[in-house]
């Protein structure tokens, strides 16, 4: 087995993925790349595949799709005893959102992505989240690199995921804004570093970098080699005060809002007294209570 081995997802970024990959790989080659190479079949096959080339020696796995797909193997390399620790990630963004990508300042097209991680890419620390929350009634553990939240946008990533991802950042507008309209506020407990707080909240997002929901510059002063979260209390927004502020959390201007509270952390608890779930690069996690930690530089990032 080579050195390198590229995980390509050919149904991220509605199919896109599986149609661009054949001249990626022909111009990866002719750059002298050498790799091997797997397509995934079903979701939570990425993982798969990159916990057995870990134990098969890789050090370097490159991911070829989304965020969700970066999401599954890091689960892979990190849960339970994955010998994840040596293997650096790369990745060629061609998803739905990528936005672990654009906070790594990864190139947004594919092909100066690959000639990237092939001739001037060098490993980095990566932090990892952990999630000890509940999912169908039982516990469960996963882990992200990018941005987790709960509330809100969990309840969009749910809505997304149940109707399909076709239309990329267009999609979850969408069904942020059908959320918009049936979503209320939790009344949550929050306890950060062991200190808590209570109230009414929107939003409660554990960012480890800085973008999600496809570009939303939800918090600009995260780090992925820190060993901290950016905690982002989204406070008792209204239905309208949401629709009024979408235009700064893209610009990231939304820290200075009196609504809003940006924390550090590396260990968070939260609770609720209604059902609140929890996304992480967009997949459904589970819901709470749930207990996150930092891992800090469990894994290796390309950049």
């Amino acid at each position: 087995m080579a050195d390198t081995f590229v995980i390509v997802n050919p149904a991220s970024g509605s199919g896109k993925t599986g149609r661009r990959w054949p001249g990626l790989d022909a111009r990866m080659r002719a750059e002298g790349g050498e790799f091997d190479v797997e397509f995934t079949r079903e979701p939570g096959h990425a993982g798969q595949l990159a916990r057995q080339a870990a134990a098969n020696g890789v050090r370097t796995i490159i991911v070829v799709g989304g965020d969700g797909t970066l999401n599954e193997v890091v689960n892979g390399l990190v849960a339970g005893d994955a010998p994840g620790g040596a293997v650096s990630i790369g990745i060629l963004p061609v998803g739905t959102g990528s936005d672990f990508a654009r906070a790594m300042g990864t190139p947004r097209d594919p092909l100066a992505a690959a000639i990237h991680l092939l001739r001037d890419a060098r490993p980095q620390p990566l932090d990892v989240g952990r999630i000890e929350c509940v999912l169908g009634g039982q516990p469960t553990t996963r882990y992200f690199a990018n941005v987790a939240g709960l509330g809100f946008d969990g309840e969009v990533a749910d809505r997304v995921n149940r109707a399909g991802k076709s239309g990329g950042t267009l999609t979850y507008q969408l069904a942020l804004l059908q959320n918009l309209g049936v979503y209320q506020n939790k009344h949550v407990r929050v306890t950060i570093d062991g200190q808590s707080r209570e109230g009414v909240m929107n939003s409660v997002i554990l960012a480890n970098a800085r973008y999600f929901g496809g570009g939303m510059f939800i918090a600009p002063n995260a780090r992925w080699d820190d060993g901290r979260f950016d905690v982002i209390l989204l406070g008792n927004f209204g239905k309208l005060e949401v629709v009024a502020n979408l235009p700064r959390l893209y610009r990231g201007t939304h820290l200075t809002h009196p609504k809003v509270t940006e924390l550090r952390a590396t260990e968070v608890t939260v609770e609720a007294r209604e059902r609140m779930f929890i996304q992480a690069e967009g997949e459904l996690a589970g819901e709470a209570p749930a207990t996150f930690r930092i891992l800090p530089g469990a894994l290796k990032i390309l950049r």
